[in-house]
Order: C-alpha cells, then structure tokens, then sequence
C-alpha cells in the first residue's frame, strides 16, 4: 500500500502541448543518405570479399643445377607453364620494325617558304630531312620550288623519311624511296591523253570574255592574242560579230582537262580582214605558225607594246601639247591604260638605258637588229631589266605609270631608226623565219586537211553559251 500523502505512478505520464516531448518526423533526405551508406558498405564488402580481380602472384621457380636425374618436385609450389599467362591478357607486341610505316604526313608549299622547312614542320628532323633532299636534287631543282606544290611522304619508327613524293602539277611528280637504306629518286611517268579539239566562237565584247563563253579558258584566249599579235590588235580593231575558229591539242589526265597543248590551226575573219595560222615544221626542224599563202606570222615587230584602252594621242608632227599648251610635234604613240599594266618589249634586242630622264619619267630604252630602238616612257616601275640585258619579244620591262610630264596613266612608245622616228603603226615587220625555197608545196600540202577542218566547223553564236 503507498503511503498516505504520496502518489506512485506505474507508467509515466507524458503531458502534451507546448512542453510536452515532440515527435520526430521522417526526413527523405535522411532516409536517402542511409539507404545510399548502406549501399556503399554493401558494395565495398562485395569487391573486398567476393569480385578480387588482383592476380596471384606467381611464386619463383628456382632453376634445378645441371643433373642427369630428373629434378625433384616440389609439392609445396605451383607448377607453372614458362609462357603461363593470366586468362584473357593481351599478346605481347613486338617493338616496331625500323622500316614499318608509323605515320603519313602531306602539305602544300607557302609563299615565301622551302622544301625543307616545311616539311620539318611536321615534326621530322633536319637529319632525316637532308640526305632524302639530296637524292632528289638529280631529279627535281627544289630552287625551282614555288608556292601551291604539292607534298606527301611517310616515316618509319626511327623517324627516316620512307617515301616522299613532290607535285609540281598533275602531269609533274617526283618520287624517293628509301631502298636497302639508300634513296632512290625518280619522276614519275603521267599517262596524258592528247585530244584535237575544235573551237568556232562569234566574239562580242572581247576575245576573252567570248571563249569564255564558249567554254574556254582564258589562256586559250591569250595564246589566240599572242598568235595573231603581229596582225591583228585584239584590244581595238575586233568588232561584235567576229568569228575565230580554233582547232587547239587538249591534254587530259585521268580523263580531266588538264591544259591546252599547241594551236595546230586558227582563223580570225572581222571587220578588219581576215587571217589565218598554222603550225608547221620547217626543214630546218623549228615549228612555226605560218599563213595560208606560207607566209610566217612571226616578225620582227609586235603591233602593240600592251594591252590598253584606246590610243589617247597618235604619232604627229603638230600637236597642242595638254601641259605646255604650245603646239609640238609628237612623234610616238600614247596608249591609254591602267596603271600597272605590263608593257612588253616588241622586239628582241639589248636594254640600252634604264632610269628617269625628265618629261619622260621612268624611261627604258631597248637597241634592236637593221638599227631600230624602241623607246617605253612614263612607266610606274620597270621589269627586271638593267642596263646591258638581252630581252627577247614579249618580255616584260615594265608598268604603265603617270611619271614624268604625264596628264594621266598611260605608255608614250617610240621606234627610231638611226636618227628618224618612225610612226609604230605604219611600221612594216619583215618575217623573222620564213620557208626555204621550194618548201612552200610541201606546206601547202601538210595543212591542207587543218584548212579544210578551219573551213567545214561549226560557230557557235552570241547568243549561245557553253561550260
């Protein structure tokens, strides 16, 4: 019995409300770190006890002393196969063989830089790089090198260049090879599929803008212009209408374009008249261009020194000069044209004098055969050309300026004979490699067949486009 005055509880009381005990409500986050610690413990348990990839070691084999009796086993050691190896592990791999191929390389040649140094560019050394130059050099003059050749080559594990190929173009490839530890170069040998092909084009605006439309390439267009350059001046004197006819050799290499090869026949008939080329072998062996009456198209003289825009003043003995406003003679011809334009010698012979010289501004003068000198004033800059040099027809010497007493860009060209000057149109050029006696009916009859081909193909109009 309690005692009176005290009261004994058999279970606690809990008293609710503000200072009663709060119950402890389930947090997710809580219940997600347990069950990810539970996993965790679990799954170290499970690779520490049960997934121990770790293989055994294998116990040295002692190597048993020469005896005629077998050697006794140990029981107590493993026996172990020599080439024993764990299940699955890779086959061993040899070191690489010296002239294996490791790695290729390729490129193309910048502005400005060498053979040599680009191909080190690609992480070869110098050493390797030298000796397969060299072998080359019998084949290709890696001075004759230029921007946009082409390069390819491999390596072996030594880092020795084992092939090497350089492309000039795609008919020019030279090849070296590393043989039995020597190179060994060559050129390689292009299949070309040559192709007579014909062209019969009405012109327009221009020569190069109609091939063009023709489905030419300007370089047929400029080779047309240096053709025909002694007859006909195809910046002024062609006329909307005009026919060329072409029968030109195609080079293909592996079934593409790759360049034009000789003109065999070309005919231009306009406003201006008419004429006609053919390529002949004379008996002397030289090939030439030569009319149809078996007159040679080559002469001593181009009719224009460049390509221009119109002619601004003409050869006169009174003329009202635009600076000195004073009437002089002017004795030349000014051909108006942008400045830069290159201006061709038209003749061959020797440079005479290269410089300034007052009115005229940058002044080259070039000495010619029979006493003639043609004289190229008010140019921008010169060609590369000095005092002495020998220039041959159609060389460059130089650029159209505004030098010198100049109102704008333009050429002042002059030919004197001894002490005349003579008017550049008027000039008559003699044939520089005429036929022999007696080889004209021999001409007639070769060409004849490029006549008749000339005569029989078909044009193709203004209006028509092709390529």
């Amino acid at each position: 019995m309690p005692e009176e005055g005290h009261l004994y509880l058999r279970d606690p009381i809990y008293i609710g409300g503000r200072y009663g005990r709060r119950q402890r409500r389930a947090s997710p986050l809580r219940t997600l770190v347990n069950l990810a610690f539970v996993a965790c413990a679990v799954g170290v348990n499970y690779i520490v006890f049960f997934h121990d990839k770790t293989e055994p070691l294998v116990p040295t084999i002692d190597k048993a002393p020469p005896s005629s009796s077998a050697p006794e086993t140990d029981s107590t050691r493993p026996e172990v196969a020599p080439d024993a190896r764990p299940a699955g592990a890779p086959e061993p791999t040899a070191p690489p063989d010296a002239t294996t191929i490791v790695r290729g390389f390729e490129g193309k040649i910048q502005s400005g830089d060498t053979v040599s140094h680009a191909v080190e560019g690609h992480g070869i050394d110098p050493a390797n790089i030298s000796p397969m130059l060299a072998a080359m050099q019998p084949v290709f003059d890696f001075k004759k090198s230029k921007a946009g050749h082409r390069y390819s080559g491999e390596i072996d594990a030594k880092g020795r260049i084992l092939r090497f190929t350089y492309s000039t173009g795609p008919m020019e490839e030279y090849t070296v090879r590393l043989e039995n530890d020597e190179y060994v170069a060559a050129k390689k040998e292009v299949a070309v599929d040559v192709r007579a092909a014909e062209v019969g084009c009405a012109i327009g605006s221009s020569l190069f803008a109609s091939l063009t439309r023709c489905g030419e390439g300007p370089d047929l267009a400029q080779r047309v212009s240096d053709l025909f350059a002694f007859d006909v001046d195809f910046f002024q004197e062609i006329r909307p209408g005009d026919i060329v006819k072409i029968v030109v050799e195609k080079e293909f290499v592996d079934g593409r374009f790759s360049k034009y090869g000789r003109i065999l026949a070309a005919s231009y008939e306009g406003k201006f008249g008419a004429h006609a080329a053919f390529f002949y072998n004379n008996q002397q062996g030289r090939g030439g261009y030569y009319g149809a009456d078996g007159r040679a198209l080559e002469k001593e003289f181009l009719k224009t020194p460049l390509k221009y825009t119109r002619i601004s003043s003409g050869f006169t003995h009174h003329r009202f000069h635009p600076t000195l406003h004073t009437w002089k003679k002017h004795l030349a011809i000014d051909y108006a044209a942008p400045v830069n334009t290159p201006v061709q010698a038209v003749a061959s012979g020797r440079v005479s004098f290269v410089g300034k010289q007052s009115a005229s501004g940058n002044l080259v003068v070039i000495e010619h055969a029979g006493g003639h000198s043609s004289y190229y004033a008010h140019l921008n800059k010169f060609g590369d050309v000095k005092e002495g040099d020998a220039v041959t027809q159609r060389s460059v010497i130089g650029y159209v300026g505004q030098t010198g007493r100049a109102t704008g860009p333009h050429l002042h060209f002059a030919i004197k004979k001894g002490d005349k000057w003579l008017n550049p149109l008027e000039i008559t050029s003699l044939a520089s490699n005429p036929l022999e006696d007696g080889e004209k009916t021999e001409f007639l009859t070769a060409v004849q067949p490029l006549i008749d081909q000339l005569s029989a193909m078909r044009v193709q109009g203004l209006a028509e486009r092709q390529g």
